[in-house]
């Protein structure tokens, strides 16, 4: 009996667009979730609703940082500092590591196509 192979390289063998578009969609949204939470329940002063926290969370992982709602206590600056190092990194590598992927694939998949036949007569 083949023992199991990690999650990691079944999914690598299994990837789809599809399935690689949802993962980063599955990773960013549920980070950005969590850090709304995180953040609302650091600083409830400053973003007084869950909705104000995703708007944050949303603008912060994005990089856009508009500044109309900005962490004011340090533990609410060390989740801020958290959040902005993820959405400059993590989400960039989840996106590479997919890429990654798919082109090895592709490129395995290539390398095996037969060469092109001759047209009868040529």
């Amino acid at each position: 009996m083949e023992p199991e192979r990690p999650r990691l390289i079944r999914f690598a063998t299994h990837v789809t667009m599809i399935r690689a578009i949802g993962l980063i969609i599955v990773v960013f949204a549920l980070f950005t979730l969590l850090a709304a939470l995180v953040e609302w329940l650091v600083e409830p002063q400053t973003f007084k609703t869950f909705g104000d926290a995703c708007w944050w969370s949303i603008q912060t992982v994005s990089t856009v940082g508009y500044g109309d709602d900005v962490p004011e206590t340090a533990a609410g600056r060390i989740v801020a500092t958290l959040v902005m190092l993820f959405g400059m990194a993590f989400v960039p590598a989840v996106t590479s590591i997919i890429v990654a992927i798919l082109v090895e694939r592709g490129r395995r998949g290539l390398a095996r196509e037969e060469p092109p036949r001759p047209h009868p007569g040529e």
